[in-house]
């Protein structure tokens, strides 16, 4: 099962991801534009997940995480934002964000709950 998130909706979602899961285990995949992959799975912690939008056409989602080192990973001018579902009743453990500078590929534990979603 997989879950869009709409644009309008991005601000309230950074939102809840960080007031919920601030805290929770991530496993971060990115992927160029020209397909290479970087992984950062070494015991990486959620710190913060934050839309802005830093002018009329340049919109970021900036995720925040700790670690062995402390990364600063920005998804410059999102597309789209989809949760996909985990194997667990109704939850959502990963979160994909393409974008004009690749794919990012958000793994959370615990998992994003549906009542975290209300209204979006």
């Amino acid at each position: 099962m997989t879950h869009e998130i709409k644009s309008n909706d991005w601000h309230a979602f950074c939102q809840r991801v960080t007031e919920h899961r601030n805290g929770a285990s991530v496993e971060l995949e990115i992927v160029e534009p020209d397909g290479r992959k970087t992984e950062h799975n070494a015991n990486m912690i959620l710190q913060s997940m934050a839309f802005s939008a830093k002018n009329a056409c340049c919109d970021v989602i900036a995720l925040s995480l700790r670690g062995p080192k402390e990364l600063i990973h920005e998804i410059l001018d999102p597309i789209q934002v989809l949760l996909r579902a985990s194997k667990a009743a109704g939850d959502f453990n990963l979160i994909q964000i393409e974008a004009e500078n690749g794919i990012t590929n958000i793994k959370l534990n615990p998992a994003i709950r549906p009542d975290m979603l209300v209204g979006m």
